[in-house]
């Protein structure tokens, strides 16, 4: 049992988060973390979640690794903690391997107590290598839903996650799951996939009673919007939307119609991003129309309506992304614009989003075809091919080739490197041994040439010897000191003289997208493939039936607040919640209004 006391966790709490009290069952997972023990902690959004990891990595010897699924959303935790004072990093995609273990090298030496890493960051062996080096307290696995493949945002490198656990020879440290959505299914399957020793589960509820639930069938949507953004004038409101184009549209008709509104989506720049979220923040902007890379990590607690302006693709999405309004316990409200028409929509995407057994045969036989990889061979280099070189030698496919490369990365046979922001940025991999390129670096008589290799060797450290390596060019030349002409000479003389491969990645096609891929292990007869494809079709029938049960919540005459708690296996306590338009219009002969 941990020696920390309730009166150190009390204090502790005050001091480096500013707050008074506990929120429920937060005390009891801090303990357990404290204690060492598993736990599995189900809170809806608003509740308290990420303390729950926070504070016991603060009081614990040790840096805690905290797994979580977005950069923008590990981004904003770090800055938080830090204006905490509490010492916190992020490792993500856009680090080289050196930065990395420049961290590595810090928390080794006390200086971090908490390091956010992505799901696929796990995967790397070298990373796994470093963490031998650390005194690890403990493992948070944020939103642990995405484990299951019966939750609303199935990630496969979830899945990989125990295989962390084979990185500490004396045994893992204990493990924290959160989550703020989870049916009694995936609460299973968390327990199950994350091996979690005589866990302790916490399930606070799933009830919101501040929050005030509403659907609109309508036709003009765009004028009920206007007029709940009346309503809710000059208070903050989230709306979602289905699509990026969707956002940016509605966005402008708020703005035409005098509302402080901006759009936000992924498609904008991380600077975009980063200031439309400040502003609406500090309340510059009153209207945030997004789609649902909005809103992870959001603790702003005034927002006193969260608006969808079309039907999203699930129970569970709906309530976390309804669950954003009110957090500061006063009255708000999760409205629901629904049109069929949205609805069927869906549902078409969703079946484009499971890709036939023809067509991942096809995109599996066309990649090693580009690079010219026979029946039985293995091709060890990276492919770096663009969408339409793919679509040049097959039938065109009901799903992406984005959605088809993520299948076949599920099913073990190519990688997707996805650099992210270095998708353009030149791959570097040294091609003469070590004491060869020391060698070059001694005896050439060109400073930028020896600068220039001398850097690259420092920067990509020993992984450059074993695959190719991104590098920003940008970033590098002005860490190095080296004008671009200095630069460039220098990697042609390198190249000429066999020390390194340098592939400059080509900017994609209008319409198209570029892929750098890994092919895994020896290539298939593509007739011979294997495809599990009846657990594919389970899993699109999965996906249909949620949203099926959406389109249920919508159109039935039936209390929002009670399906919602018993689609998450809690019990309704009232056969009426008087807080929602059913209930309003049932016990009052009243339309619910703001």
């Amino acid at each position: 049992m941990s020696e920390i006391t309730d009166e150190i966790l009390d204090r502790s709490l005050g001091e480096h988060f500013g707050l008074a009290t506990f929120r429920p069952m937060q005390r009891e997972a801090i303990r357990s973390v404290l204690d060492g023990r598993d736990a599995l902690v189900v809170m809806p959004t608003g509740g308290g979640k990420s303390l729950c990891y926070q504070l016991p990595a603060l009081l614990l010897d040790g840096v805690a690794i905290i797994v979580s699924p977005l950069i923008a959303l590990m981004k904003d935790q770090v800055d938080n903690l830090k204006q905490h004072g509490i010492p916190a990093v992020a490792l993500n995609s856009t680090m080289s391997f050196s930065e990395m273990r420049g961290t590595i090298g810090r928390a080794e030496r006390g200086d971090l107590k908490i390091i956010f890493v992505a799901p696929e960051r796990l995967e790397s062996t070298l990373f796994k290598e470093e963490l031998q080096r650390l005194k690890v307290s403990f493992i948070a696995i944020d939103e642990a839903h995405c484990i299951s493949e019966w939750g609303h945002d199935f990630r496969t490198s979830y899945r990989r996650i125990p295989e962390l656990y084979k990185s500490f020879p004396d045994g893992r440290p204990s493990i924290i799951a959160l989550t703020a959505t989870a049916t009694p299914e995936v609460r299973a399957d968390i327990l199950r996939m994350l091996d979690l020793k005589e866990p302790l589960e916490i399930v606070t509820g799933f009830d919101r009673p501040n929050i005030y639930y509403g659907v609109l069938t309508e036709s003009n949507k765009f004028a009920r919007l206007a007029d709940l953004a009346k309503q809710t004038s000059p208070q903050s409101m989230i709306v979602y939307t289905a699509s990026r184009l969707s956002a940016v549209k509605t966005a402008d008709a708020l703005r035409a119609n005098g509302y402080r509104a901006a759009p936000y989506h992924a498609g904008l720049s991380a600077d975009e991003r980063k200031s439309t979220q400040q502003k609406f923040r500090s309340d510059e902007i009153a209207i945030i129309v997004a789609t649902s890379a909005f809103g992870m990590g959001i603790d702003k607690p005034d927002i006193r309506a969260v608006v969808h302006f079309e039907i999203p693709a699930t129970l569970e999405a709906y309530y976390q992304e309804s669950g954003r309004a009110g957090r500061d316990g006063a009255r708000a409200f999760g409205i629901l614009l629904f049109d069929l028409n949205d609805a069927r929509k869906l549902e078409h995407r969703i079946r484009a989003n499971f890709p036939t057994e023809p067509e991942l045969r096809a995109v599996y036989g066309a990649l090693h075809d580009i690079v010219s990889n026979a029946v039985g061979s293995i091709y060890e280099r990276l492919v770096v091919v663009n969408s339409v070189d793919i679509l040049r030698s097959i039938p065109k496919p009901s799903a992406s080739i984005e959605r088809i490369l993520d299948i076949l990365e599920e099913l073990g046979y190519v990688k997707n490197m996805r650099p992210g922001s270095l998708n353009l940025k030149p791959r570097v991999q040294f091609i003469a041994s070590k004491r060869r390129l020391e060698e070059i670096a001694f005896t050439s008589k060109s400073p930028a040439l020896k600068t220039t290799l001398s850097g690259l060797m420092r920067t990509l450290g020993a992984e450059a010897f074993e695959r190719e390596m991104f590098l920003d060019e940008i970033q590098f030349q002005r860490a190095q000191h080296l004008e671009s002409t200095e630069f460039v000479q220098a990697i042609r003389s390198l190249e000429s003289l066999g020390a390194i491969r340098y592939l400059v990645q080509p900017k994609p096609k209008q319409g198209s997208s570029v892929f750098t891929i890994q092919l895994i292990g020896e290539r298939y007869a593509t007739a011979r493939l294997p495809i599990p494809f009846g657990h594919l079709e389970d899993r699109m029938n999965r996906a249909l039936a949620k949203l099926y049960g959406m389109i249920e919540y919508a159109r039935e005459w039936k209390c929002r607040r009670n399906t919602i708690l018993s689609y998450f296996g809690e019990r309704p306590s009232s056969a009426n919640c008087g807080r929602c338009d059913v209930c309003v219009k049932q016990l009052e002969g009243m339309e619910l209004t703001l």
